[in-house]
């Protein structure tokens, strides 16, 4: 996943929040907006490992971001929906191998058996732990 739209959120939250700094009511919105940019920077710096053992910190600075700083929240919240499909793609092609793997396995044990190299009971304990693993 390209984390360029992280990086761009934290750097529009920084200036932002430097922005709102100005004035002193402003450092209340801003010193905040700031954090969570630099969070941001941070965490696109990180492996694709890291940022999906770290993605509910980026879920929570994209919905603070949408009442402080409405891109940066938005582009958060994009980057976020972009990790979770690329999470769930992996975890269905995982899954696709494992299915995949278990009928390779039986058929194996289908020609054993129909080979006249395992027995009945040997057959039906393989087919067995194939079919629970």
């Amino acid at each position: 996943m390209d984390k360029t739209i992280l990086k761009v959120a934290g750097i529009f939250a920084i200036v932002l929040g430097v922005l709102c700094c100005i004035t002193i009511i402003g450092l209340i919105v801003g010193v905040p907006i700031i954090i969570g940019g630099m969070k941001f920077n941070d965490l696109s710096k990180l492996s694709d490992a890291e940022i999906e053992a770290n993605k509910e910190t980026i879920l929570i600075w994209s919905i603070v971001f949408l009442f402080l700083c409405q891109l940066s929240g938005i582009l958060g919240l994009v980057y976020y929906i972009f990790l979770n499909n690329d999470s769930n793609k992996n975890l269905t092609n995982t899954t696709k191998v494992n299915n995949t793997d278990k009928y390779d396995d039986l058929e194996k044990i289908n020609k054993l058996y129909k080979d006249k190299v395992l027995t009945k009971e040997e057959y039906e304990k393989e087919k067995a732990r194939i079919l629970n693993n």
